[in-house]
């Protein structure tokens, strides 16, 4: 086996101690001067920088620029300078292939110790968090950080100080640098990509809701030189993105959580970890830089999928009707060839039918045939897999568990509650959550569990520790991670699903404890396929989830926006979970039947050996976002050695011409066989005609072309 291209150097150049990180093309390198740990130069193309060149990098004033790599702020003092040098190391990573550097430094005047982490794994992009340790012996009240504050690119783009400088692209039109990140805030709107120029302070902030359906993903491009930085903070609620742009050259990049301050009490001796933030700059095509994103996500956060659970389609419904009603759900499932069935929201509490109302009572209700056990049993009679659902964090106010507990409701300084949330800073309240999680998975001897997460805490709770009014938010996300991370470990061989009203918390920070996440409770035919085109540009697509025939509102039926056809395709461009099948007493002989599980075949047949193979994503039409107006949507996957791939094609707006398909995962030498779904039709072609591409016409919106591709020769 290949040991990925990994190196971490300590070492003096002139006085100051500086740490180099070396990671596939990726080369970072920082340093202690005048008592401010800097960023020194970054690399794209693995080339280590000359010693007597670093002496003299970053060649910048740190007075006017913020060169400082980390920012923090502790009981008033802003901590961006006055560090001393305490020592430089490196230790195996939590995963087997990857390795930290460490500066340890401590600070002059406040009794602090800060160990600045940087994670490598062999792929061009690099994790930053930090260990930061109250040395005193009082509490110590953190009021901000931001794990990454440095510069990312230092890039004239026209004559300066009236001397001529060539640029790769002396032509570039506009602003030098722009941002691409997920607009849309509100929920059914995860996926909702947008560009942004930075003329000068751009800041994108993210504070209304305690959890966001537009997850702290980034891709910042150098419109001088065509180089991405791809970045990503770990964090599960509201959060700050600063990008800033100095001397029309200079671009700085601050990401960091947002809560009132404080947002973490520090005891004496106490050393806590900040939110990591996954960064790394990338040359070359779009499609590139997404595989090496994508290389770094399977790597480094996803965890390992139960190798005998890699891939499987779903059934899942809410209990609608008591008694044996979810059990003939059940049946209609496995009559239509999924492999697993999920019971949903309306399992528990004391009365049929009050779900919403009673979230937190989890014991099964006693409408169910034979209890929980009873519906596990029937369910693995009929050849499926067995799941739940379950909302750990939530209290609803008429549940028995908020009679029994009121000073577990997470609430604000005048006592309004945040939602039907637990406060996890409360430990009686962290320990039930815990503890409820376990027992749902081990008393049921599930084989896949469900989270989901319907509140908006908006700018989050308060405690009162150590005479100070504590943001909630950061011991919620610690003892959440830590929950799931102790339910991975104790039961290694059950599958974990996140969701939070569908697409609230795909952030990097909760995905790293569970192994796929949803993409919406919305399935409004082409919101979904245009949100999974997006998400995959920072999810690989066999980390989503797809919940076909979900939420409807009112006239705006899911299955009644497009053609048959078009809205089950939208199912092979991840994991599809159905929300059911229709009626219970319908003949299932119908063309709609027949096309569902001819669809459900297709994604057990021929796609699971590319999503299950961890793909290549191709997007063709990567900035159209979810609510802009746009022609096309055109996503393609492809096996990592080019013997099988598929497309969808999706006309969006009724007038746009046709579509000139030219596939991309393929190897121009090869000859492959195309099957075009609509037509059933498969043509025998050489990979140079691929590439020339192949028209596809389409006479209505809303409609779309299936084409798979499969080496012969």
């Amino acid at each position: 086996m290949t040991t990925p291209p990994m190196n971490i150097t300590t070492y003096t150049t002139g006085d100051r101690p500086t740490v180099r990180c070396v990671s596939g093309t990726t080369v970072l390198e920082e340093a202690l001067e005048r008592g401010r740990w800097i960023g020194l130069y970054w690399s794209a193309a693995g080339q280590v920088q000359r010693e007597n060149t670093v002496a003299t990098l970053p060649g910048l004033d740190a007075l006017r620029l913020p060169l400082h790599t980390f920012a923090l702020e502790i009981d008033g003092q802003a901590l961006q300078n006055r560090w001393v040098w305490g020592a430089g190391g490196e230790h195996p990573g939590p995963r087997a292939g990857t390795v930290e550097a460490v500066a340890e430094l401590r600070h002059a005047l406040r009794p602090v110790t800060v160990r600045v982490v940087t994670r490598l794994d062999g792929t061009p992009i690099l994790t930053r968090y930090l260990e930061i340790t109250n040395t005193g012996d009082a509490p110590a009240a953190l009021a901000a950080v931001a794990p990454w504050n440095g510069l990312l690119w230092s890039t004239p783009s026209h004559p300066v100080g009236g001397n001529p400088r060539i640029t790769t692209n002396p032509s570039a039109a506009g602003a030098p640098y722009r941002v691409g990140y997920l607009a849309g805030e509100a929920w059914g709107e995860e996926g909702d990509f947008a560009w942004q120029e930075v003329r000068e302070t751009l800041r994108l902030e993210r504070a209304a809701t305690g959890r966001g359906y537009s997850a702290p993903y980034f891709v910042v491009e150098n419109c001088v030189t065509g180089q991405r930085f791809f970045l990503a903070l770990g964090w599960s609620g509201n959060y700050s993105a600063e990008f800033s742009l100095r001397d029309g050259m200079h671009l700085g990049c601050r990401l960091a959580p947002l809560a009132p301050a404080p947002l973490r009490v520090i005891a004496p001796g106490e050393t806590i970890t900040s939110p990591e933030v996954h960064l790394g700059p990338l040359h070359g095509t779009l499609d590139a830089a997404v595989a090496s994103w994508h290389a770094h996500v399977r790597t480094s956060v996803l965890p390992p999928t139960p190798a005998d659970k890699a891939m499987f389609t779903v059934a899942g419904r809410v209990v609608e009707e008591p008694d044996g009603w979810i059990l003939r759900e059940m049946d209609v499932a496995a009559e239509m060839g999924v492999e697993a069935f999920m019971v949903d929201a309306g399992w528990y509490g004391a009365s049929f039918g009050e779900w919403p109302r009673l979230r937190g009572d989890w014991t099964p209700g006693s409408w169910l045939p034979g209890g929980m056990d009873g519906l596990r049993d029937y369910c693995h009679d009929k050849g499926m897999l067995f799941g739940l659902w379950h909302e750990a964090e939530a209290i609803a106010p008429e549940s028995a568990l908020a009679a029994a507990h009121p000073d577990w409701v997470l609430a604000t300084d005048d006592g309004r509650p945040c939602g039907a949330t637990l406060n996890l800073a409360h430990p009686d309240a962290a320990a039930f959550v815990e503890e409820s999680i376990l027992r749902l998975i081990r008393d049921y001897r599930l084989d896949f569990y469900k989270i989901d997460y319907n509140e908006a805490v908006r700018e989050g709770g308060q405690s009162l520790r150590d005479g100070y009014a504590e943001s909630e938010f950061w011991r919620h996300h610690e003892v959440l991670y830590r929950a799931y991370d102790r339910a991975r470990a104790a039961c290694p061989e059950v599958v974990l699903e996140n969701c939070a009203g569908g697409g609230g918390r795909l952030d990097i920070g909760m995905m790293a404890h569970f192994h796929f996440g949803c993409e919406s409770d919305w399935s409004v035919h082409p919101i979904a396929i245009r949100a999974l085109n997006a998400l995959t540009l920072f999810l690989p697509p066999e980390a989503l989830v797809y919940y076909h025939n979900h939420v409807n509102w009112g006239a705006v039926q899911a299955h009644l926006t497009a053609d048959l056809d078009t809205h089950l395709r939208v199912c092979l461009f991840a994991r599809p979970i159905f929300v059911g099948f229709g009626a219970q007493q319908a003949d299932r002989d119908t063309d709609f039947h027949r096309r569902t599980r001819h669809f459900i075949a297709l994604h057990k047949g021929f796609c699971r050996p590319v999503l299950a193979g961890h793909p290549v994503v191709y997007h063709h039409t990567p900035d159209i976002g979810v609510t802009h107006p746009a022609p096309w949507c055109v996503l393609e996957y492809a096996a990592r050695d080019r013997s099988r791939g598929y497309a969808g094609v999706f006309k969006l707006a009724h007038d746009a011409d046709g579509y000139l398909l030219r596939l991309r995962g393929i190897d121009r030498a090869a000859v492959y066989d195309v099957t075009l779904d609509n037509t059933g039709d498969t043509l025998r072609l050489p990979g140079t005609d691929l590439l020339r591409g192949l028209p596809i016409d389409l006479d209505a919106a809303l409609t779309s072309e299936l084409v798979r591709y499969e080496r012969v020769g």
